[in-house]
């Protein structure tokens, strides 16, 4: 009773405020349900008799807080948001009771209906919007109250609504204007309050501020780089993220930067940084995860993690979930744990844009069983090689805010009618898939379709599933050009001062290219960007190209004429794999290729061979070898029926004047060749001879040129194998080029 009295007399002064605290402090060392319903039923007593006390109401708002804490259950915390409005009543000026209500009405959460929950956010009724006017009015009573004003601004940004920030903002500038401002974690929200309403310079002043004030550096450093990003002043947000991971030690730091990762990294790359304790070795760590993903799209260091904060604030604007509660039915077969981003912002942060994208307007809404057509879209990624394009389908069909995954684009319509249309014909699906033409023929041969489109459904679902699965457990950044050059390009190795070299040898369809007016007026010139990278299987660089090409002509290029040239570059001995980047200068025309390499260790204490040189007389290219032999070359890889092959290759390792051995065979791929036939003819499945031959070396390095003639050899494709052996140690070297003979 003393200290009720004492409350009384200190109203809503900093002592007051203090012995408030301490009983929240003390409540919160209670874990026995028993001894908190004892200590509430003995304070009911005293408010009943001393009504109109508001101090006795903030004691059973905050008993009651408690007791829906250690029991888990909803009906506490409305009995404290009761007490919480009564002493409210009674002193509106006081800040904590308003404070007690914003964290009983968050406490209290969202309706169990999402239908019922979005009525009430419409309304301005939902918990969320509760709870900030419950937090703003505690910081207007007094803008030096720290708590208030930090749980405003987190209520804030997590219900994203304008309206509301607008006011947090308010009210964190006028809090760190004050007494207030020297609180940290004031400063750590005024920073992402800030942020998200544009301010990106106020929001870097805030995140300084807060690390001046002793915040935790690895939770301000990401901040600030996190900003810096938004800011597009990424070489201060790539220093800034690394020097937050080398400082992260705290608990909060290290899990802000794992959610970070969380959105593309797998489960073995998680695992990864969890084990990691050295700050250091986390920081080495993080640099190999970014960068590796910068050298598979040959793109600058850095720009992926750019990248993937642009997306990450992009979707944290159109993705998120209002929402923490997801409900799934059938056919939404991706059910992640994670509840900020609806499955649109799972793959836009995984992918990016996507090329594409395609909705059909629905007639009506679904009905609560799950049947009838949703509201809906697919995004289309164009993908080369194997796996060819990534194409992912969302319907929202409880939630209009909650778009997921699903599997065929059918299941728009519900899953009894898609199972239905692989049976008979449904005028409302072929026009759901007309939508989507241009996504590929499957989705116009289902669309044209006047039966069931049964199959068609089936292979749907097939790629949808893979898709799926694929497009949640992978990233990327893929180059994406207005314009393609469609390059071709071919490699090898060769020796090199003790070492190899490799080269690249490329053509570009003249008519691909933009001329410009060479100086003087006299030609034209074209000048292009290269950027070759040579990584291991860990995509750590071993070898890299970056300049820029100005190739002049006394007129522009036309169809069939290629402007050609040749790259090369240093090699150590290993199994790598090399991009090659040819773009115009302003971005808008390129193209991006890529390969594995087979480099052997080419040196005189071993025996051992190059790559052999494919290559044709009058092609327009050559290139000169160590030695200053002539080497002619091929860009392209084809050759006139009855031209002739000019072959280079290099020989290591033998004492000058030891005896070698060579085999030259070709085979014609995917059909019968002239050779072919004349070789079953005695007795062959083997590939027919074209040269064997024994030479004797010149010296530790032999450079060999022959020529070969083509004549009645058929249009086709072909394979050239060269087979070297060292009688004296046994040893066979197999070397095998491919290339095509076409019509003079």
């Amino acid at each position: 009773m003393a200290v009720l009295l004492l409350l009384a007399a200190l109203a809503q002064s900093p002592a007051d405020r203090a012995t408030l605290e301490s009983l929240r402090d003390s409540l919160g060392l209670v874990a026995d349900s028993t001894a908190l319903h004892r200590l509430e039923a003995t304070t009911i007593q005293v408010a009943k008799e001393r009504r109109d006390d508001p101090l006795q109401h903030l004691r059973l708002g905050f008993i009651g807080y408690r007791l829906g804490e250690v029991t888990r259950i909803k009906s506490h915390y409305d009995d404290a948001a009761g007490e919480f409005e009564w002493a409210a009543e009674l002193r509106p000026d006081w800040p904590y009771p308003w404070y007690g209500l914003g964290l009983a009405e968050l406490a209290i959460g969202e309706h169990n209906s999402i239908a019922v929950e979005n009525i009430r956010q419409m309304l301005g009724k939902d918990y969320l919007s509760k709870a900030a006017k419950a937090f703003a009015r505690a910081a207007e009573a007094d803008p030096a109250f720290a708590s208030a004003v930090v749980d405003l601004a987190n209520t804030a940004l997590t219900q994203r609504i304008r309206p509301r920030l607008e006011v947090a903002l308010t009210a964190v500038r006028l809090a760190a204007a004050g007494p207030a401002g020297r609180h940290p974690d004031v400063q750590l929200v005024r920073g992402r309050i800030e942020r998200e309403a544009g301010e990106s310079d106020s929001a870097l002043s805030a995140f300084n501020a807060y690390l001046a004030a002793g915040g935790d550096s690895g939770v301000g450093l990401l901040e600030l780089a996190r900003t810096m990003y938004y800011a597009r002043r990424p070489a201060q947000g790539w220093a800034a993220y690394f020097a937050g991971a080398h400082a992260a030690t705290s608990a909060q730091a290290l899990t802000m930067y794992r959610l970070d990762l969380s959105w593309i990294a797998d489960s073995s790359d998680l695992a990864a940084f969890d084990g990691l304790r050295d700050p250091e070795a986390r920081q080495r760590w993080l640099e190999q995860f970014w960068t590796r993903r910068d050298v598979v799209e040959a793109r600058d260091v850095g720009e992926r993690l750019a990248e993937h904060y642009r997306r990450w604030f992009f979707a944290r604007h159109n993705f998120r979930l209002v929402s923490r509660h997801r409900h799934y039915d059938i056919t939404e077969v991706y059910r992640p744990t994670q509840a900020e981003f609806d499955d649109r912002g799972v793959i836009y942060l995984r992918h990016g844009e996507p090329d594409k994208r395609a909705q059909f307007v629905c007639q009506g809404a679904p009905d609560p069983n799950g049947e009838g057509c949703a509201p809906n879209e697919s995004w289309l990624y164009r993908r080369g090689g194997d796996d060819g394009d990534l194409i992912f389908h969302f319907a929202a069909r409880e939630d209009v805010q909650d778009f997921k995954l699903i599997e065929s684009l059918a299941d728009v319509l519900g899953f009894g009618r898609a199972v239905r249309a692989t049976s008979s014909a449904d005028q409302e699906l072929a026009a759901l898939y007309q939508t989507r033409d241009q996504f590929g023929p499957l989705y116009s041969r289902v669309a044209q379709s006047r039966g069931s489109p049964g199959t068609e459904l089936a292979r749907d679902r097939q790629r949808g599933r893979r898709n799926i699965v694929l497009g949640t457990s992978s990233d990327s950044y893929a180059q994406r050009f207005d314009e393609q050059l469609d390059v071709v390009a071919s490699e090898f190795v060769v020796g090199d001062s003790g070492g190899q070299r490799l080269h690249l040898v490329f053509a570009i369809p003249g008519e691909r290219l933009d001329p410009q007016p060479a100086e003087g007026g006299s030609g034209v010139r074209y000048a292009l960007k290269f950027r070759v990278l040579v990584s291991d299987s860990t995509d750590q660089v071993v070898a890299t190209i970056d300049t820029v090409r100005v190739f002049a002509a006394h007129q522009a290029l036309r169809n069939p004429a290629y402007l050609t040239g040749l790259l090369s570059v240093p090699v150590p001995a290993g199994e790598y794999r090399y991009r090659l980047l040819v773009r115009s200068l302003d971005g808008v025309a390129g193209d991006l290729l890529a390969d594995r390499l087979h480099v052997g260790r080419l040196d005189t204490r071993a025996f051992a061979v190059s790559d052999v040189v494919v290559g044709r007389e009058g092609s327009g290219l050559v290139w000169f070898s160590p030695a200053g032999d002539t080497v002619r070359l091929n860009p392209l890889q084809r050759f006139p029926t009855g031209s002739a092959v000019n072959l280079y290759y290099e020989v290591y390792g033998l004492a000058s004047g030891a005896p070698y051995h060579t085999v030259v065979r070709l085979e014609r791929e995917g059909g019968r060749s002239l050779f072919a036939a004349i070789g079953r003819l005695f007795g062959g499945g083997r590939s027919p001879v074209l040269l064997e031959f024994d030479a004797p070396a010149s010296g530790p390095v032999t450079r060999e040129q022959r020529g070969i003639e083509l004549r009645d050899v058929s249009k086709g494709t072909y394979r050239l194998t060269v087979v070297i052996s060292d009688p004296a140690s046994g040893t066979t070297v197999t070397r095998t080029q491919r290339f095509q003979v076409v019509e003079r």
